[in-house]
């Protein structure tokens, strides 16, 4: 494979493998961003009933006495699809407002129940869903808890438009890359090569060729005469030899 051809496949492949890096670094930070925006609105709806819960309890209301809860869950899950269900229980562990009415009484999952000792919200996630949750507190202290059940489709939505977007960008960019190496990379080869080249032909004689330049021109011009001085010298001493040969 000629020298020039290597040379542009090497350009070409560490162009495109650039491009790969940078791309995987920006899908792993849209990964990011995305799940960062999904609880970022997970948390200003576990935030507002928190408040409103802990506002309740601060005026001496027991839990299962806030009955406008029941409506403030119910509405929060309609104004939003991917919401599939929000649970409030006490520190037992006892469900006592939910979306889904049934469960109201019933324990909840373990693993809830556990994280009342965290502080903040925590995230479990299971097969196509993720619980996002937080505690409430009273004056004697942890009062129980709060799970918001969102599925992962309107999450996997966004990341697949953001991947989508970003493999078009990616594409369209490899190829304006690929195109600009090519063309610098045949730009620069010509540029170092045509010294030699113009030097060869100087060398070889060929018409046509300014032999008055400077550098590799100059040099290959001045060796020119050397050689064509030189076969001169030869040339003439053969003829003098082959006359005293005729004179003998």
């Amino acid at each position: 494979m000629p020298f020039v051809s290597r040379l542009v496949l090497v350009v070409i492949f560490s162009v495109l493998l650039t491009i790969a890096a940078v791309a995987a670094g920006a899908f792993l930070a849209g990964e990011r961003v995305n799940a960062e925006i999904e609880e970022a609105r997970v948390s200003r709806l576990l935030g507002a009933l928190r408040s409103t819960t802990e506002a309740n309890l601060s005026i001496g209301l027991a839990l299962d006495q806030i009955s406008p809860l029941q409506s403030r869950i119910e509405r929060e899950k309609a104004s939003d699809s991917s919401v599939l269900a929000i649970e409030i229980f006490n520190a037992a562990g006892k469900s006592v407002y939910s979306t889904d009415r049934g469960s109201v009484g019933e324990s909840v999952t373990g693993t809830w129940a556990k994280k009342l000792q965290d502080d903040g919200i925590w995230q479990t996630d299971t097969r196509g869903e993720t619980v996002f949750g937080t505690r409430f507190e009273n004056d004697l202290g942890v009062a129980g808890g709060i799970a918001v059940i969102v599925s992962d489709k309107s999450r996997q939505a966004r990341g697949d438009t953001l991947h989508f977007d970003l493999l078009k960008r990616s594409a369209s960019l490899a190829t304006g890359a690929v195109i600009l190496a090519v063309l610098s990379t045949l730009a620069f080869v010509y540029a170092v090569t045509r010294s030699f080249d113009r030097a060869a032909r100087v060398l070889r004689g060929e018409a046509g060729v300014d032999a008055s330049g400077q550098g590799l021109e100059l040099l290959a011009a001045q060796a020119k005469e050397t050689w064509t001085k030189s076969e001169q010298r030869i040339e003439r001493g053969l003829a003098q030899l082959g006359a005293l040969d005729d004179a003998h």
